[in-house]
């Protein structure tokens, strides 16, 4: 079993209780992405969020991942990957990543974290064949005729030192510092630029966007907020075709300003406002001079984005928070 094993550390105040959970990948804030514990045979990585209690201190964490039973594979109980990391005084949480070449074979497996020679957390998870389903064409991502509205719940909260003192129109401002509004997006026409999608806070419009399908994929074309439109070269491929062999791309703007990376996995369970179905999970990252911002989309053929989840991070601390949930689509 041919292998890479990373261990990343993030240093921050601790908060909360100690965990250890897998996941596609880490968010800004390293809180998983996608929390599950059965993976599909194509994911091509594994990764764990781990992170330290209030107080919590280690120098060293030691991290084992065992295949459990993999059939013919390889024998019960193989060391899969291992690695060591010195950790600073105030690490606060991390990432562990297995990533096998030749991908993962079906079976079950374990993650033992070890910190400072004594066990510390285990987490059980399992490798399961590709459920097939999926999207069979681009343009059955989504319904693009005019006049169609996904509606989402919308809720933003800052974390850390930050505060939010003043809700944007259209959304309002709890005594808890939580803005919650509802949010519409909806195809207002299309023209030379291509699919215009106007989107509206509690029915205040503040963006306009204009998708277009093209061979690579759907793509954002041109943006419009507060009166100014930006045109954008190349146009931002925001779900990737054809998604078997798209599974990370990145996107530069012209004039650089711009940087961004993209993965995709799936398909994967995603829940929408019917339940659960074969959908697509898309990760952007962007750095930031300070920290990052990582967007978790979730996608459902035939119904489009059902959940959007964007994280402003510093080290392992959380500074804002903003989550789309879609309610309906008609």
């Amino acid at each position: 079993m041919v292998l890479n094993a990373l261990l990343v550390a993030a240093l921050s105040a601790q908060s909360g209780e100690a965990s250890l959970q897998t996941c596609l990948a880490a968010a800004a804030d390293y809180s998983p992405v996608y929390a599950t514990t059965v993976f599909t045979a194509t994911s091509p990585e594994i990764d764990a969020v781990f992170r330290f209690a209030d107080g919590e201190h280690h120098a060293k964490l030691t991290a084992k991942w065992i295949a459990v039973d993999v059939g013919a594979s390889a024998p019960a109980n193989s060391l899969a990957g291992t690695n060591a990391l010195t950790l600073a005084r105030n690490t606060a949480a991390g990432v562990l990543r297995l990533e096998l070449r030749r991908g993962f074979p079906p079976g079950q497996y374990r993650l033992e974290v070890s910190a400072d020679g004594r066990p510390w957390r285990s987490v059980a998870f399992q490798v399961v064949p590709a459920s097939g389903g999926g999207l069979a064409s681009l343009a059955g991502l989504m319904p693009l005729a005019t006049g169609t509205v996904w509606t989402y719940s919308f809720v933003q909260a800052a974390g850390g030192i930050a505060k939010i003192s003043a809700a944007p129109p259209g959304a309002t401002l709890g005594a808890d510092g939580t803005v919650r509004a509802t949010v519409t997006a909806t195809v207002a026409g299309t023209d030379a630029q291509g699919v215009r999608v106007a989107w509206a806070r509690g029915g205040v419009p503040f963006t306009d966007e204009w998708w277009r399908l093209t061979p690579g994929g759907l793509a954002a074309v041109k943006r419009g907020a507060g009166g100014e439109t930006l045109v954008l070269d190349p146009p931002q491929v925001l779900f990737p075709w054809p998604v078997a062999t798209a599974r990370r791309w990145q996107y530069v703007s012209r004039d650089r300003t711009l940087r961004q990376s993209y993965r995709l996995w799936g398909p994967v369970p995603v829940t929408g406002p019917s339940g659960a179905a074969p959908g697509y999970v898309i990760l952007v990252e962007q750095k930031l001079p300070m920290g990052a911002t990582t967007v978790e989309r979730e996608y459902l053929p035939g119904v489009g984005m059902v959940h959007s989840l964007a994280i402003t991070g510093v080290g392992a601390e959380r500074v804002n928070r903003e989550e789309l949930v879609l309610t309906s689509v008609r």
